[in-house]
């Protein structure tokens, strides 16, 4: 029999390898995917705008991008200017699960959605309701599953920089699923029955 008994530093240097490998996959991923859906705004063909938050545009990719350059810093160096409040491997490790788990679930429900993506600083009306698969129960897959990522991204690093990058995307989020609801019931008379046997993000909580 194999025995893996490793020391607290060999641990930490196998946790930084691995969240560094499964951060930096997610990053480079999630750029590609978003660059490839906005790539001259072909996410607006034939369909009307609908009122969005602008001003989130440049502030959520600078919240994505500097969260995510932390999150791989934190993994090698402990600078003060990160502000980490722990030193946890296992932490670290299960932060990383949520990153991989909420880009997974991502992509799922981005297929789910097909061609009515569009972002929450420039929204369009979508061209269909879609009510099933990731959005059979959860009216905002895609946001939830962002949230994931950012979350992730603050228990692994354990940042309180990432934590404030994070709960200003959760406030905009929260903003714009309020306003994308308003929308969507005045355009697709369905929605307000869809809102009755389903949830914003938490099936049964919210």
């Amino acid at each position: 029999m194999f025995s893996f008994n490793l020391s607290s530093d060999e641990l930490k240097l196998l946790s930084a390898v691995l969240s560094t490998v499964v951060v930096a996959s997610v990053f480079l991923l999630m750029m590609f995917s978003y660059t490839k859906k906005r790539s001259g705004q072909c996410y607006a063909v034939g369909k009307k705008q609908a009122p969005s938050l602008r001003s989130f545009q440049t502030l959520s990719k600078f919240l994505f991008i500097s969260s995510m350059l932390l999150a791989l810093l934190s993994y090698w160096f402990q600078f003060d200017v990160l502000l980490i409040i722990h030193n946890s491997v296992l932490l670290q490790l299960l932060g990383m699960v949520f990153v991989f788990l909420g880009y997974v679930f991502l992509v799922k429900a981005f297929k789910d959605l097909g061609d009515n993506y569009s972002p929450l600083f420039d929204a369009y009306l979508p061209k269909k309701l879609v009510t099933t698969g990731a959005y059979r129960m959860i009216r905002h897959p895609v946001y939830l599953f962002n949230l994931f990522v950012s979350f992730g991204l603050v228990i692994s690093s354990g940042s309180l920089i990432v934590l404030v990058n994070a709960i200003i995307g959760l406030f905009f989020v929260i903003k714009s699923v309020h306003l994308e609801e308003e929308y969507l019931i005045k355009s697709f008379p369905e929605y307000r029955r869809y809102s009755l046997c389903s949830w914003r993000f938490i099936p049964y909580l919210y």
